[in-house]
């Protein structure tokens, strides 16, 4: 009955305002107390269950429960102290008061104070109105018992959520999920369905591919979806549970318990002392996880500086956004670094004439990761750098007129040798070798030592004095787990996990000391969900290995949504993608506005010599690249994929893409509806007419992609805004 008398009282409380005009209000109203912002409504009961609302366009929509009853029944902050649950705190008092958020501007802060069994709950929430549809909370937990406490769990934004709520014909757990990490090389983590038997326990940073993980985790269903995640500026160990019950509803939520936070959370609460949750953040949205990974960017930026850290990039280097080809597999679908300097340099005329701007040396090009000198098979010191002299020429191509920057993989953390280097090296608490993923053993990202030998001996010499213009850092190595070598004086374990941070701007600052104009550094991680507090330190995010179409539009999209919409984005690579002759489309790499990158550059592999040129040239052209994401379609529910890139002017890019011929209306999201756009297939050059933002609904038929890879059909628009006499209008 609850969420009918929610919906009720809506309908007065969307047109309230307070006197101040700020969006957000907060009302008591019976037993309950809202808390309301333009787009998300939280709205508690007596005992601080909450029943999380998303308003948008008049409408009101919620997925999860909120009543205190039945067997599952929780709120969205409990503990387990000594084997009890404390989750029925009966309010005693509140508080409202304006806010100026030093990251995320003007809003309010709400403050519930409850109690159950001598433990007390202090809820703090905040809403930004820069931030219409999230609510930032933390919880602070105080032991009135009169004894000391073992704790067990602390559970925060942890909710109950339900698809029937939304569409009664629905079946509960009828939702997709961004997963946190990506459990194996190939998986495709970005749309996961949710199953009867889904009972996922994501302990973050931690497990899976790379041992990284996000603090974040999203459920959608075609009507609204809802994302949690850390606002939390370093990395705190914690388990992102997704579980569902007999009665077909899911549990999403955080939990943390101090056994496996390697000292981040005290194991006893004391009496008379308080313990306070890491602040979290619920976000409520239309379509995929676009809108609320967007959030999650943003707060993260925040919470990073506040910190005292760099924040995310708001600003790329051209270097950035411009195409490269690398070595791996180009002798070898089956992917290996086995190539010569002569073969490379056969190829670079080739490259040069497609505007290729850089050639990478993947993995191949050093005889013992942790050393990082020439393999002397391949080439000696001299060799290396008189090949990257011999590229920075402006010698190649058919009019012997380009150069190309040179980077070179490489592995931050990863050594396969202890030998002279044990002393840099994570070390288990046993004293023992900590054994890496995929290099064999993992540098101490925290510790002065290392991070002197980084800067100082490895990248000096490579940036330096070999005069290579950037580091590419790949494998599964880039989050050892917590460090205990004494010589490195942790004052806790997990202090290297927090400072992890450490080693990748040693990596950024000294490339860009020495080449400041030039310098490029770039993440791959082998398949891996990128560490996002790594994100400050390097310029582009790779799709990393996908092994599908699919695969490098969602992980394009993440990339976009996390670390901002105008960020440089990877597409993996364009060509054959998991060694079985699934070529990809640079076509698509172009409309959905990542950067290409090649492994091999084999055009009769990707549509043909015309197919390949004219793609290369629209990339150069038309700069999508470069162009403000927009997340305006759902990945799932809506057939087929689109995609939407605004560029300064107001020009609108659409692309559409699915495995099955297309023909139909679809209307053009974005559309300014007070303009008139000239309508163009950019690909083809035909003028399609005009549209009026008012009716933006148009007939596409799909053609078909590149035949020599995995099929995909797609159609390609570009809608530039005719003015008339409102230029500056936007």
């Amino acid at each position: 009955m609850l969420h009918f008398l929610i919906i009720a009282v809506l309908l007065f409380f969307i047109q309230c305002h307070t006197s101040d005009q700020s969006p957000i209000t907060y009302r008591v109203e019976g037993k309950n107390r809202y808390f309301n912002n333009e787009n998300i409504l939280l709205v508690f009961d007596e005992s601080m269950y909450c029943d999380v609302i998303f308003k948008i366009n008049d409408k009101v929509q919620t997925l999860n429960h909120s009543a205190g009853t039945g067997p599952y029944a929780a709120p969205p902050h409990y503990i387990m102290l000594d084997g009890f649950f404390y989750k029925n705190f009966k309010i005693t008092s509140h508080h409202i008061e304006d806010i100026d958020d030093s990251e995320f501007g003007a809003g309010k802060r709400l403050t519930i104070i409850g109690i159950d069994s001598k433990i007390e709950c202090a809820l703090k929430v905040e809403m930004f109105e820069n931030y219409p549809d999230v609510a930032l909370s933390w919880c602070s937990y105080t032991n009135r018992t009169g004894k000391d406490l073992i704790i067990n769990r602390i559970f925060y934004n942890y909710y109950r959520l339900d698809r029937r709520l939304a569409d009664p014909s629905a079946i509960g757990y009828d939702f997709r999920y961004l997963r946190p990490i990506n459990k194996h090389w190939g998986d495709t983590w970005t749309n996961v369905g949710i199953t009867d038997s889904t009972n996922e326990d994501f302990v973050i940073p931690g497990t899976g591919s790379n041992r990284s993980g996000i603090p974040f985790i999203d459920v959608w269903g075609p009507e609204m979806g809802m994302g949690i995640f850390h606002a939390e500026g370093i990395p705190r160990f914690h388990h992102i549970i997704l579980k569902v019950q007999e009665d077909d509803a899911v549990d999403m939520g955080f939990m943390v318990t101090p056994e496996d936070s390697y000292g981040q959370l005290p194991e006893i609460l004391n009496n008379d002392d308080s313990i306070t949750t890491w602040k979290s953040v619920v976000c409520v949205h239309r379509n995929d996880f676009f809108d609320s990974g967007r959030r999650f960017g943003q707060f993260l930026d925040g919470a990073m500086k506040k910190t005292g850290r760099e924040g995310l990039p708001d600003f790329y280097p051209e270097q950035a956004y411009e195409p490269y080809w690398k070595t791996w597999g180009m002798n070898s679908l089956d992917g290996t670094g086995e190539f010569t300097v002569q073969e490379v340099k056969d190829k670079m005329d080739q490259l040069a004439d497609y505007n290729f701007k850089a050639i990478m040396l993947d993995d191949g090009w050093f005889d013992v990761m942790g050393k990082w000198n020439p393999d002397p098979g391949k080439f000696s010191e001299d060799e290396l750098i008189n090949f990257i002299k011999e590229a920075h020429k402006p010698q190649w191509g058919i009019n012997k007129d380009k150069s190309f920057n040179v980077y070179l993989w490489f592995d931050l953390l990863g050594a396969n040798t202890a030998e002279g280097l044990d002393h840099l090296l994570v070390k288990n608490s046993d004293g023992s070798l900590y054994r890496s993923l995929q290099a064999k053993y993992a540098f101490c990202p925290s510790s002065s030592q290392f991070l002197s030998f980084a800067g100082d001996t490895l990248i000096r010499k490579i940036i330096g004095i070999w005069d290579a213009d950037g580091i590419y850092t790949d494998l599964e190595d880039q989050d050892p787990l917590p460090c205990f070598a004494e010589g490195h004086h942790h004052p806790y374990p997990a202090e290297s996990v927090e400072n992890n941070y450490l080693a990748f701007k040693t990596l950024k600052d000294k490339i860009l000391e020495i080449k400041p104009e030039k310098g490029w550094i770039s993440m791959c991680a082998c398949a891996s969900v990128h560490d996002p507090f790594q994100y400050p330190f390097y310029f582009l995010n790779d799709a990393s290995d996908p092994i599908s179409n699919k695969q490098v539009r969602w992980r394009t999209r993440w990339i976009k949504a996390l670390r901002g919409p105008t960020a440089p984005a990877g597409d993996g690579y364009v060509d054959k993608m998991n060694y079985d002759n699934k070529t990809g489309d640079p076509a698509m790499s172009v409309g959905i506005g990542s950067v290409i990158t090649s492994l091999r550059w084999n055009v009769n592999e990707l549509g043909g010599a015309d197919h390949a040129g004219k793609w290369m040239k629209l990339y150069f052209t038309e700069k999508l690249h470069k162009g403000e994401y927009l997340g305006l379609y759902d990945i799932h529910y809506h057939k087929p994929e689109g995609y939407v890139i605004r560029k300064e002017d107001g020009t609108m890019y659409y692309s559409f893409f699915d495995e099955e011929p297309f023909d139909l209306e679809i209307e053009l999201r974005g559309l300014r509806g007070d303009f008139e756009y000239k309508v163009l297939e950019y690909d083809t050059g035909k003028d399609k007419g005009i549209i009026m933002g008012t009716e933006p609904v148009f007939h596409i038929r799909s053609k078909p992609g590149n035949d020599a890879g995995e099929q995909v059909f797609y159609y390609f628009l570009k809608c530039t805004p005719i003015v008339t006499g409102n230029e500056n209008s936007r």
